[in-house]
């Protein structure tokens, strides 16, 4: 049961860093759109990102649940779990600001926060790619 749920949780991060990369580059394109495109690529982002909040849900759901299965004195003292739990603490901040700014971004159609929201994006992406290389080495074999 616990090595299912460490591959359910490991992949669920997987989906999350792959969703934000898709995040990414379509925040890349959308600097240089207009109109009608400008839109479409908005509402693929958001679609991405509502699919996104029940990913992260998911990641805490097996994480809390691995937690729990495993020693979790041993984690808790485990440097590389406490790591590991930091990034996804960051992955989450992360996606909530960029959910945010993007939601004021709809609201106000204000193009200037497209750079803040690349660096939020930006932020989930490379959380969860450190937090995939932290949770092997939190939970070996």
């Amino acid at each position: 049961m616990r090595q299912f749920l460490l591959m359910v949780h490991l992949m669920l991060i997987a989906m999350g860093t792959g969703m934000s990369f898709s995040n990414l580059v379509n925040l890349r394109l959308s600097l240089k759109e207009q109109g009608e495109r400008f839109k479409a690529l908005g509402l693929q982002r958001r679609t991405i990102a509502q699919i996104g909040d029940g990913v992260i849900a998911l990641i805490w759901l097996t994480g809390i649940a691995l937690f729990v299965i495993n020693d979790p004195s041993g984690l808790i003292a485990n440097g590389w779990f406490q790591a590991k739990l930091a990034f996804v603490v960051l992955l989450t901040v992360n996606h909530f600001l960029a959910r945010r700014t993007a939601g004021a971004m709809a609201v106000s159609g204000d193009r200037s926060l497209l750079g803040r929201l690349l660096i939020f994006a930006g932020g989930v992406w490379l959380s969860a790619l450190i937090a995939i290389a932290l949770a092997v080495l939190a939970f070996p074999g």
